[in-house]
């Protein structure tokens, strides 16, 4: 037999071996997941809940095992006796979406999305992207007269800023939102606030989240307002998720406009977040170690060896220590994250709720909360 040959007779052997050592683990393990749920099978006596969660583990262990259809399998009866058992749900594909639940396709679908190319976009984006050819170039001509005009705009004078912002009622609606959205950028604060206002006036959601980061990450609070404005005048159900996130951020000026934005936008909702930011005491630094105690060294044993006919004995030190370690977490770094920054959510507070008489003050707020805070729910 040539060597190629004798190679290639040795490669199927190992292949053959490999392969049916991985078919008997195969029917190992699918034997093992009969067994095991034969096993929860007598358990009928115990309650639902503690079934569901036995399938529900059986599920987990079959699909890291390989088993995936089997794993299904096992979601769906730990379903039977949870029905809003979210582990199965959530391994299943599904989502909670309100009061039922969907899976990822029907949820998106539920946001309004839809999807292009791999891609959830909104409804918005995709009929921009199903514009016939020649809608397409009258698009691309009106974007382009925004352009100019906003240039002219931040350029002119006060004469030509009027015929620049009248010249802009002149352009179709569906043609100013991309242009204007790129300048919220701009250097120029004028522009942008000119951008933030007639983004307000198109109500379209695709608009939301550039005014919401201008909104809190803006230099000029003029900009600022007039970004959490525009955002307000789109209604958006959700409006105030994203400003809520921006109260946990690590830098005090983000948290300080988020919360004035909140407060402006007038949605109730917000009073929870901006109460347990008032009467939080973690500032923004990490855990650390502070340690008192008294060390003594001592000798506690010599590391000996012979070299040629001499002893060499090395001292191996030893350490007594008392006292105690304490973990603690640093409160504030600076005064504007403690004193400031809480005076500007007591101010946020006072606004959305109108409770002027509370003061600024440790628990004030948190009390506030608790006796008015369902007054606040039935009023949304």
């Amino acid at each position: 037999m040539s060597k190629t040959r004798l190679m290639a007779a040795v490669l199927v052997a190992t292949l053959g071996a490999a392969l049916a050592h991985d078919t008997a683990e195969a029917c190992d393990r699918a034997e093992e997941y009969r067994a095991r749920r034969a096993a929860i099978a007598q358990l009928e006596d115990r309650e639902a809940p503690e079934l569901a969660r036995a399938h529900y583990m059986l599920g987990l262990w079959a699909d890291e095992n390989g088993l995936q259809a089997d794993a299904r399998s096992s979601f769906q009866k730990a379903l039977e006796y949870d029905t809003d058992h979210e582990g199965a749900r959530g391994e299943l594909g599904q989502v909670r979406h309100g009061d039922r639940w969907l899976s990822h396709t029907e949820s998106m679908e539920a946001k309004g999305l839809v999807l292009r190319s791999g891609t959830w976009i909104l409804r918005e984006e995709a009929a921009i992207l199903d514009l016939p050819k020649e809608q397409r170039e009258l698009r691309r001509q009106g974007q382009a007269k925004v352009r100019k005009l906003l240039g002219m705009y931040a350029k002119g004078t006060e004469r030509a800023r009027k015929f620049a912002r009248a010249s802009l009622d002149t352009v179709a609606d569906e043609h100013k939102l991309e242009p204007m959205a790129f300048a919220l950028r701009s250097r120029n604060e004028a522009v942008r606030t000119l951008a933030a206002e007639e983004l307000g006036k198109l109500n379209n959601r695709r608009s939301l989240r550039p005014l919401l980061h201008r909104a809190v990450f803006d230099p000029s609070e003029g900009v600022r307002h007039a970004a959490i404005d525009a955002a307000k005048s789109i209604g958006d159900a959700n409006l105030i998720a994203p400003l809520v996130g921006a109260l946990g951020s690590d830098d005090g000026k983000v948290r300080m406009n988020a919360a004035r934005a909140i407060a402006r936008a007038g949605d109730p909702r917000g009073v929870r977040y901006l109460v347990y930011r008032f009467e939080a005491r973690g500032g923004g630094g990490g855990r650390a170690y502070s340690m008192f105690a008294n060390q003594l060294t001592f000798i506690q044993d010599f590391d000996v060896e012979v070299a040629q006919t001499a002893f060499i004995a090395d001292p191996i030190p030893g350490v007594i220590q008392e006292g105690v370690v304490l973990d603690v977490k640093v409160v504030a770094t600076q005064q504007t994250s403690y004193f400031v920054e809480r005076e500007i959510v007591h101010g946020a507070l006072q606004r959305l709720t109108g409770a002027n008489d509370v003061e600024n003050k440790d628990g004030a707020w948190a009390a506030w909360f608790k006796e008015h805070g369902d007054e606040l729910t039935a009023a949304r």
